[in-house]
């Protein structure tokens, strides 16, 4: 017995120190350059700053553009925490942060949740980091991500100190204020997390062999009570959007064999050639199809060798709980993956969504079987392998993307303090300024002017968050400054047209552009025309900074 637990102590080390070198590794590329680049993660940032400026000086220049939405949206948790931060911190340190949060959380809540079930299992936490930068947090989907920590939060938190028939009222209130940050956080991950209590409530209440009626009705009230402040937000919610819902973009068997083959966990490749707009290039055409997918197809057998092996353990009667709440919640969404719209009430790209959180409840199931040492040493070491390789091969690419990042920043410092900007994307380049092979299926660079709009304190007419509603500030009635936003480039309203922004700054316009609007290239000209001189040209080219006359 002594020599059995000096082998349980040496491992459960082993494993610790694998998991925070992991941290650590993951935690890496987001403090390796002064912003990491996301898609939307610029814009987002720029509101924030744009709602403490606002709070701050109500009666400033941007209160003539821009006014605050005070409806309970279910997408503000980001935007709340990082005004809050920039209250004392630059903007690049807040949203790295930020960034920061849920990059380690995501593990550490992981690893939470499996001990919550099964305290010997923290090892099953190192299959989780090939997910962290998927394709959500590289569109910069920052509340989404922040409401994966927060689902698997409550998940474990409801394990330790809520699942019983007459749990502490504090337990319950602590599970309510987690709820409602859910709740704030994304609305897709406040449904899971309802979902899979009550199928965790039910799982327990028949595994008991006296369980009785009354006993199910506590635990379910108990649950009921947790998300009783937030259901009437969540049913305002869907009054005022409505379910308005867009078709797949690919056939169910398609989106089936996407699912098997880790597609939402993609890196930076784009699935629908539509959304948004790219070139296909044949070193486009080895990245998504070749090294991509290989990673990919390389952690999707060792997780379909660990849930073989879960299966096996519960024929084998070598479990220490039910699996079937977990199996049948992960169905539910691979249904939901295969079969749903991919715009939903208002929201879009949630098909990749419904598949995150399907592997994360697959995860969750491998806690309801006993491993064998010899078991959890392979699994250890091969998680933490592909993990590693995961990350290596990703790096390359965030830093190919920091020299066009860098040629975009440049014009800052050519920009003077509260003026306006009208940023316009002509087409994506098929290399860097560095000459490295762009990266990725998507336009990395589509919001970066947001950076460049915060750091001098500008007013940026591109600002897309305000164009919709369930974001924390909205364009006034009669100021949209542009229409067509998806387009390469956008156009310019009758309200620029008559009174011109202070600045225009054009990406990519000397590129071919096969996909770009004709219309909207000639409005555009004859604006620069008529109120425009050029005054400045990045050191590659691709980035113009035109000033009124």
């Amino acid at each position: 017995m002594r020599a059995s637990m000096m082998k349980n102590w040496s491992f459960f080390k082993v494993e610790q120190l694998a998991f925070w070198l992991l941290v650590g590794l993951y935690a890496l590329p987001i403090w390796r350059w002064h912003y990491f680049l996301t898609i939307d993660g610029p814009t987002h940032l720029y509101n924030a700053w744009l709602l403490k400026a606002m709070l701050l000086a109500p009666h400033g220049m941007f209160q003539q553009w821009l006014a605050f939405n005070i409806n309970p949206e279910p997408n503000y948790l980001s935007h709340l925490l990082l005004g809050g931060m920039l209250a004392v911190l630059p903007p690049w340190l807040a949203e790295k942060l930020l960034q920061t949060a849920y990059v380690v959380g995501l593990p550490l809540a992981m690893r939470y949740l499996i001990r919550s079930w099964q305290p010997a299992a923290g090892f099953l936490a190192t299959l989780v980091f090939p997910f962290i930068y998927s394709v959500v947090f590289i569109f910069g989907f920052y509340n989404f991500c922040l409401s994966l920590v927060l689902l698997l939060l409550v998940l474990g938190y409801w394990r330790r100190h809520v699942a019983r028939p007459t749990p502490p009222v504090r337990s319950v209130g602590a599970l309510a204020g987690l709820v409602t940050l859910l709740y704030f956080s994304h609305p897709l991950s406040y449904l899971v997390s309802g979902l899979m209590l009550g199928l965790f409530v039910l799982e327990q209440a028949l595994g008991r062999p006296r369980a009785s009626l009354p006993e199910l009705g506590r635990m379910l009230l108990t649950v009921a009570l947790a998300y009783l402040p937030t259901l009437p937000l969540l049913g305002w919610y869907f009054w005022n959007k409505g379910t308005e819902t867009a078709q797949p973009a690919e056939s169910f068997r398609h989106n089936l064999t996407d699912w098997i083959k880790l597609v939402p966990i993609r890196h930076m490749t784009a699935s629908n050639p539509g959304y948004p707009p790219f070139k296909l290039t044949a070193g486009y055409w080895h990245y998504a199809v070749g090294a991509e997918a290989s990673y990919r197809l390389l952690f999707a057998g060792l997780l379909s060798a660990a849930l073989l092996f879960a299966a096996w353990q519960h024929l084998r009667r070598q479990s220490t709980s039910p699996a079937w709440a977990w199996l049948l919640g992960a169905l539910f969404m691979v249904l939901a993956y295969v079969l749903l719209p991919d715009t939903i009430s208002g929201g879009s790209v949630i098909q990749p969504r419904w598949g995150i959180f399907s592997y994360l409840l697959l995860l969750g199931s491998l806690t309801t079987i006993k491993y064998p040492p010899q078991i959890r040493a392979v699994l250890l070491a091969a998680a933490t392998t592909v993990a590693v390789l995961f990350l290596g091969f990703r790096y390359t690419k965030y830093q190919t993307l920091q020299s066009g990042l860098a040629d975009y920043l440049s014009v800052a410092a050519q920009l003077r303090p509260n003026a306006s900007l009208l940023p316009l994307i002509y087409a994506q380049p098929a290399h860097m300024p560095d000459g490295g092979e762009y990266p990725s299926g998507y336009n990395m660079l589509a919001h970066a002017a947001s950076y460049v709009s915060l750091e001098r304190q500008l007013l940026d007419f591109e600002n897309y968050e305000a164009e919709t509603d369930y974001f924390p500030l909205f364009w006034r009635p009669g100021h949209l400054p542009i229409r067509e936003p998806n387009a390469t480039p956008a156009r310019p309203t009758p309200l620029l047209l008559t009174h011109p922004a202070g600045y225009v700054l054009l990406w990519a316009r000397n590129l071919p552009s096969p996909l770009g609007s004709v219309p909207n290239r000639i409005l555009i000209n004859d604006y620069l025309t008529q109120h425009y001189r050029l005054a400045y040209r990045s050191p590659s080219g691709l980035l113009e900074l035109y000033s009124r006359r």
